[in-house]
C-alpha cells in the first residue's frame, strides 16, 4: 500500500485494518488506534487474530480468507469491546492478483430509535400478560389447584425473565448499559448445575438421561450470566425436543489452555440412540450470536459412534 492510499484511509472516521493473504496486519488507520487503543507501529505484522477478541477472531480470519480466495467483499456483524460493528471486508487487487484485504468497521448506530419504539411496543403486552397471569394465580382453586398454581408460578417467573431482557434491551439501546455484558462475572460450575436442575424438572419418564460433568468450583468467567443461562438452556431444550431425542445429554464445564490463554469450555454432549441420527441443532445461529456478544465462540463437532458435542467457549475473568 502506497503513501497516498494510507493518507486517504487516515481521514476515515471508521476503524480500518489492512491485512495480507497470510492473515497479518499491514496497516491500521488513526480511527482504529483511537477506538481500539492499539498503536499502528505496534500492530503492523501481528496476526489479525490478536487484534480482536473471542468469536470476532474467527469471523475476521474466515472473512479475510474468503475474500482473498474468491475476490468478493464479505459483510458480517461483529461485537468487539462492548460495541457492535458492521464489518465489510474487501479485496485489494494489484496486477490482477489479490494481495490482501481491507477491513472497514462501521459502528452500528442506525435504527436505534426504531428499535426503541419496538421495545416500547413489546413492553405494553408484557404488562397485560403479567396482569392476566396474576389474576389467574389469585383465583386458582379446586382439586387441581396445586398443579395449576405451580404452572402459573412457572409462567410468571418466565415472564419476569422476558421483562428483564426487555428492560435490558431498552437500557442498552439508550446507551446506559454499553459494555455491561462483557464486564459481568459468573461462576460457570454453578451455571451448569442450575441448567441441569432445570432440565431435570422438565424431563418426563422415558426421556433422555441428564448427566452433569463439572467440578465443584471453577475460576470466574466473563459474560452476562442471564443470557448465557438462557442460550444454554435453549440449546439443551432444543436437543431434548428433537425427533428422535438423544439417549443421553451431558452438561460439562472445565478450564482449558495455560497461563494467559486460559478459557472456560462449557460442553453439551449428545449420545444418539441406536441406529438413530442426531437432528440438526436449530438454535446454532442464535447461540453463536449471543456468545460473540460475550466474547465467546461456538463449536459443534460430531462422531457417528460417540455422538455430538456443542462447545461454548468463554473468556475467564482474570485471563
Amino acid at each position: 500500500m502506497n503513501r497516498a492510499e494510507r493518507s486517504l484511509l487516515s481521514f476515515l472516521d471508521a476503524p480500518v485494518v489492512v491485512g495480507d493473504p497470510e492473515g497479518r496486519a499491514v496497516y491500521v488507520n488513526p480511527a482504529f488506534e483511537e477506538r481500539f487503543g492499539q498503536a499502528a507501529d505496534e500492530v503492523a505484522g501481528l496476526p489479525l487474530a490478536e487484534l480482536f477478541q473471542g468469536g470476532g477472531r474467527e469471523a475476521v480470519l474466515r472473512a479475510v480468507a474468503e475474500v482473498c480466495e474468491r475476490g468478493e467483499s464479505v459483510r458480517f456483524p461483529l461485537r468487539e469491546r462492548g460495541a457492535g460493528f458492521q464489518a465489510v471486508v474487501s479485496p485489494i487487487v494489484a496486477d490482477e492478483a489479490r494481495v490482501g484485504a481491507v477491513i472497514l468497521l462501521k459502528e452500528e448506530v442506525e435504527g436505534v430509535e426504531r428499535l426503541l419504539a419496538l421495545q416500547r411496543e413489546i413492553a405494553d403486552p408484557l404488562s397485560e400478560l403479567e396482569a392476566t397471569l396474576q389474576s389467574l394465580h389469585e383465583q386458582t382453586g379446586g382439586r387441581r389447584s396445586l398443579q395449576h398454581r405451580a404452572d402459573l408460578e412457572d409462567a410468571l417467573r418466565a415472564l419476569a425473565r422476558v421483562r428483564k431482557w426487555c428492560d435490558e434491551l431498552r437500557d442498552t439501546l439508550a446507551g446506559k448499559a454499553a459494555g455491561a455484558a462483557a464486564a459481568g462475572r459468573f461462576d460457570p460450575a454453578q451455571l451448569v448445575r442450575q441448567v441441569a436442575r432445570r432440565l431435570e424438572t422438565r424431563g418426563g419418564p422415558g426421556g433422555p438421561t441428564i448427566e452433569l460433568l463439572a467440578p465443584a468450583s471453577l475460576p470466574l468467567a466473563c459474560g452476562d450470566v442471564a443470557k448465557l443461562e438462557a442460550i444454554l438452556l435453549r440449546a439443551s431444550q432444543d436437543r431434548l425436543e428433537a425427533d428422535p431425542p438423544p439417549a443421553a445429554l451431558t452438561l460439562g464445564a472445565r478450564c482449558i489452555g495455560r497461563d494467559g490463554e486460559r478459557a472456560l469450555l462449557v460442553s453439551l454432549t449428545e449420545r444418539a440412540r441406536a441406529q438413530s441420527p442426531l437432528a440438526p441443532l436449530r438454535e446454532a445461529a442464535l447461540v453463536a450470536e449471543v456468545l460473540a456478544a460475550c466474547g465467546g465462540a461456538l463449536h459443534v463437532g460430531s462422531d457417528p459412534a460417540l455422538g455430538r458435542a456443542t462447545l461454548l467457549r468463554f473468556p475467564l475473568a482474570d485471563a
